[in-house]
């Protein structure tokens, strides 16, 4: 949920938006770049047109001036002079001696200030501080730029305008920038023979006369003139502001399209996340129309392909989820009715069960009184072969005794009739009358019990009548299944405090892993069991139920072929248990089966 008010809130960029910002970045770029390298070879142009237009006017005078110069005829460099000025570009022109003296000088507005006269009567002009021949006999031009300033020009390092002189044009200020070209007169005429035809040409024939010498001086006259700048500003801020314009409307279009294009593709994809946000929270989704065939059109077809699949899939899990339900419902029904019936069935038998126990005792002991009176000869003298079958007559009467008080004490648990009875109770005297119970037996299997107490046993918490019952039952079991002239050991262990083990084992087969849970079950015999083996399956049922209803539990550790050890802990008798002593009743039939 947090990821999700953080995509909703803002703070991400769209896809469209991206879009936009780097196409407009790459316009922004390219135009500027583009229009930079335009303006930078117009400047070029400009610049050099303006000073090819200068050294040809310079050129012009020291032609026409030559001899003018060598003649030091003042008169007429003026009027060269003049000529020269009244063309557009020109802000000033002056001529030099070749010792350095200004032979004429004119200059236009603020130029004309610059020429003054020294003390010794000669003319200075300040630019000639400041530009000089680099070296004789220089053909071409020696341009600088020119800051007139309003303490004078200064020398500017390069004739190209800087970025900051662009902005200042473009905002409207014109800047006091001028072109200076110092250039050498020619000491010798473009013409080396005399030609008729030229009849305007001063007549100069090499090596004739003594102007000749005077040009071969080694101190040429230099001619400088010096050019403004301001048409070549205008027409730089006229290309600016053009290349702005083209850049900005270049931008905005490319910005329009670009719109036009992202809004085209995420028009598309947002109708795509709002069905895919409406299909995840399990909303049925429209089918979004395709509006284009490319990649946009195929994911649309794509997705309208597996909402389709995907709300059909749902709509048979909800009908199977209700139709299982439906049917959970309905066995569920069918599977309490049966419970509730087997519950009765249960009760029912265990009523009949000890029912008939009651009534079957009665007549076995009036049949047993009867059998032993018989056997001594009170109704009458017997022979031997009538007594051995009237004692086979009575030992079936007491196995069948037996099973019928198994079967009674088995039905008064699940029935929830027996009581239990906790009183302090000497472990030792228990076991050992136990024992003593079964001696018979033993002696008739030739098994020994074998009996492990501590020295300190103290008393426990329990019903002695079924404590003795629980015992009897489990050595029972121990001696049936141990062989011959074996022993069974019960050990009784104090773990702690509180608690005492009581375990009896023996050395008979074992049994089967898968049979474990099984032996505690009423009339459960194992498959592994000998036929001649006697026995109703009973015994360890009944000492299950009464362990469990001393708050314990019966278990076995067992493994084929090594015997089996089954053990359970009683509590300790503390003066706190004697005082709250009760009794405490068998739970009902249902829940003890089911335990069973």
């Amino acid at each position: 949920m947090v990821h999700k008010r953080f995509f909703r809130s803002g703070i991400s960029i769209g896809v469209r938006t991206k879009l936009v910002l780097s196409t407009a970045t790459i316009l922004i770029v390219a135009c500027l770049l583009l229009g930079w390298l335009f303006f930078k070879q117009q400047v070029r142009s400009a610049t050099e047109s303006l000073v090819q237009s200068g050294t040809l006017l310079a050129q012009h005078l020291a032609g026409m001036g030559r001899v003018s110069i060598l003649a030091g005829d003042t008169h007429r460099l003026d009027e060269l002079a003049q000529e020269i000025l009244a063309a557009s570009p020109v802000a000033y022109v002056t001529i030099l001696s070749p010792n350095g003296d200004i032979l004429t000088g004119y200059g236009k507005d603020d130029w004309q200030q610059q020429f003054s006269a020294s003390a010794a009567g000669r003319r200075q002009f300040s630019v000639t501080k400041l530009v000089s021949p680099s070296g004789a006999d220089k053909t071409e031009p020696i341009v600088s730029g020119i800051w007139l300033s309003s303490s004078g020009p200064v020398l500017r390092p390069s004739i190209d305008f800087s970025p900051s002189d662009l902005l200042n044009l473009l905002t409207g200020y014109e800047l006091p920038i001028f072109y200076d070209l110092l250039i050498q007169v020619p000491r010798h005429s473009h013409t080396s023979h005399w030609d008729p035809s030229l009849t305007l040409t001063l007549e100069e024939r090499p090596g004739s006369s003594e102007v000749t010498r005077k040009l071969t001086s080694p101190s040429p006259s230099l001619v400088e003139i010096g050019l403004s700048t301001s048409d070549l500003q205008q027409n730089l801020r006229r290309l600016l502001w053009q290349a702005v314009l083209i850049t900005v409307n270049t931008l905005i279009g490319g910005i329009c399209i670009t719109v036009l294009l992202a809004r085209r593709m995420t028009i598309p994809l947002q109708a795509l996340t709002a069905a895919a946000t409406k299909l995840g929270t399990g909303e049925t989704t429209p089918t979004i129309a395709i509006q284009s065939r490319d990649e946009i059109g195929i994911l649309t077809e794509v997705f309208n392909s597996m909402a389709l699949r995907l709300q059909t899939r749902e709509y048979e899990l909800r009908e199977l989820a209700q139709t299982l339900e439906e049917r959970v419902n309905v066995r569920t029904q069918e599977l309490e009715a049966v419970n509730a019936k087997l519950q009765e069935l249960d009760r029912r038998k265990s009523i009949f069960v000890s029912t008939a126990s009651h009534e079957l005792r009665t007549p076995l002991t009036s049949m047993k009184v009867h059998l032993a009176n018989l056997r001594d000869g009170i109704d009458g003298a017997v022979t031997p072969d009538q007594r051995g079958s009237l004692l086979r007559v009575e030992a079936n009467l007491s196995r069948l005794r037996i099973l019928i008080e198994e079967l009674l004490d088995l039905s008064q648990i699940e029935l929830g009739q027996t009581t239990l009875r906790l009183e302090p109770v000497a472990l030792g005297s228990v076991i050992a009358k136990t024992v003593e119970d079964l001696h018979p037996f033993t002696s008739e299997r030739s098994v020994t019990i074998v009996i492990s107490l501590p020295t300190d046993l103290p008393l426990v918490s329990a019903d002695p009548d079924k404590l003795r019952q629980i015992l009897l039952n489990l050595l029972h079991n121990a001696v049936k299944f141990s062989p011959m002239n074996t022993v069974v050991d019960l050990d009784v262990t104090r773990l702690s405090t509180d608690n005492i083990l009581i375990s009896v084992r023996d050395v008979g087969p074992g049994i089967a892993p898968d049979d474990v849970d099984k032996v505690f079950q009423p009339f459960y015999r194992a498959p592994t069991t000998h036929n001649k083996t006697k026995g109703t399956g009973l015994g360890l049922a009944i000492a299950k139920l009464l362990v469990e209803l001393h708050q314990s539990r019966l278990a076995v550790a067992t493994e084929p072929g090594r015997g089996s050890c089954f053990y359970f802990t009683l509590q300790i008798m503390t003066p706190v248990r004697l005082a709250h002593a009760e009794p405490i009743v068998a739970r009902e039939a249902s829940s003890v089966t089911r335990m069973s």
